[in-house]
């Protein structure tokens, strides 16, 4: 990895870590890889304890979504409308994962996760 790589992941980590909204960044199969400082105080989590473990355990559910844009071969940003109750957090949150393929495949999946008003 070149100096200039290493430069450019430290600041996107920076500038992700800064972000209120969650993010958690799994690979193809649903396993976590990275999340921000928001997804460990919102899930209450250490990234230690997330990384390799099923991105759909961290909220509480028993298998991934079968609207998840893991399941889907190819696709841009996608909203997937999946709304759920994390079973660390209070109220309803939803999921806007969006996939970033190269070579014509899927390589990681970035999960934007956000707390919603139940009374919109």
């Amino acid at each position: 990895m070149s100096i200039d790589e290493i430069f450019a992941e430290r600041l996107l980590n920076m500038i992700l870590d800064e972000v209120d909204d969650m993010i958690v960044i799994n690979d193809p199969e649903g396993n976590v890889i990275w999340m921000n400082r928001a997804a460990q105080r919102g899930l209450k989590i250490n990234i230690e304890n997330a990384v390799g473990s099923k991105c759909y355990r961290l909220f509480g559910a028993t298998c991934c979504c079968d609207k998840c844009i893991a399941n889907h071969t190819m696709g841009g940003p996608h909203h997937c409308g999946c709304k759920f109750k994390c079973k660390n957090t209070n109220g309803e949150h939803e999921c806007e994962p969006i996939p970033y393929f190269k070579d014509g495949k899927l390589k990681i999946v970035v999960q934007h996760i956000r707390l919603i008003d139940n009374n919109e």
